[in-house]
């Protein structure tokens, strides 16, 4: 057991294990590869390493799901028949490159001061760890109080010619925009992309490229963005995720999605960004 799951069990928030709460969070496509006319389940996915379970939250915290192909967008929302979301089927009408895009409004959470370095730690948030000791918060006595959002994407190959979608801007607050599209590209090529917070680039974040190849064998790469968010990695075949997590002091509503935000006092919030994509 590594230490993030070790220090990620010990606590309980609202009734959820911190555990629950901050795994990595993520779309997961039936298949990456697919036919024009093909009905693909999207799955919305929470886990350890790149692998989980359904995340079942509530329908009415969705801020956005959106199928983006060919110039067009379609509501995905709507195709949810309950209460909550976990898996969603689309069907891809056209070749190209199809992208899912999803967000939520937050959800509040509270740690330990011991636990909340951790935390900070394993997501490279140095600047919360400085802040919080030049604030002296960090001397294992106050909790921490944080929102946490999530802005995730994903990218669906259809036939084999790959076009611009990839490059969308959805306009969440933490985007992971690919240079090229990841399926113009073969297992051993360099892949470049840029990380935007709040339509900004983002530099010194920790960026995580995830794999799992055909025998679900687990690949990780860890590298800082650069000063303009850009991070590069060499692509492996199979089932790819790059992901983030970005933190910055709470100042208000604007941040949150939500119109009147109800929520217990809160100092930072969190956004955990995620791209998923095949390669072959």
């Amino acid at each position: 057991m590594n230490s993030r799951t070790i220090y990620l069990t010990a606590s309980l928030v609202l009734g959820l294990t911190i555990l629950a709460v901050a795994h990595e969070f993520w779309l997961q496509p039936q298949r990456f590869f697919a036919a024009v006319n093909d009905v693909v389940s999207i799955e919305i996915m929470v886990g350890e390493a790149f692998q989980g379970d359904h995340s079942e939250g509530k329908k009415n915290r969705i801020i956005q799901f959106v199928h983006i192909a060919n110039g067009s967008k379609e509501d995905l929302t709507p195709n949810i028949t309950n209460d909550h979301y976990g898996a969603t089927n689309v069907t891809l009408k056209s070749p190209g490159t199809h992208m899912i895009a999803f967000a939520n409004t937050p959800k509040f959470l509270s740690m330990k001061a011991d636990s909340f370095l951790l935390y900070l730690q394993e997501d490279g948030l140095d600047n919360v760890i400085a802040a919080r000791k030049k604030l002296n918060e960090a001397d294992g006595q106050k909790r921490s109080r944080e929102l946490y959002r999530r802005c995730v994407k994903t990218l669906i190959q259809v036939g084999d010619k790959p076009d611009n979608t990839f490059a969308t801007n959805t306009g969440m607050p933490l985007e992971i925009i690919p240079a090229q599209n990841p399926y113009a590209l073969k297992p051993g090529q360099m892949a470049d992309f840029q990380v935007l917070f709040e339509q900004k680039p983002l530099p010194m974040a920790l960026v995580r490229y995830w794999n799992r190849d055909a025998a679900n064998q687990l690949h990780e790469v860890q590298q800082r963005s650069d000063a303009q968010g850009r991070v590069r990695f060499s692509l492996r075949a199979g089932r790819n995720m790059v992901s983030l997590v970005q933190m910055v002091p709470y100042t208000g509503a604007a941040q949150t999605g939500i119109e009147k935000p109800d929520f217990p006092p809160v100092d930072w919030i969190s956004y955990w960004g995620s791209l998923t994509f095949g390669c072959k």
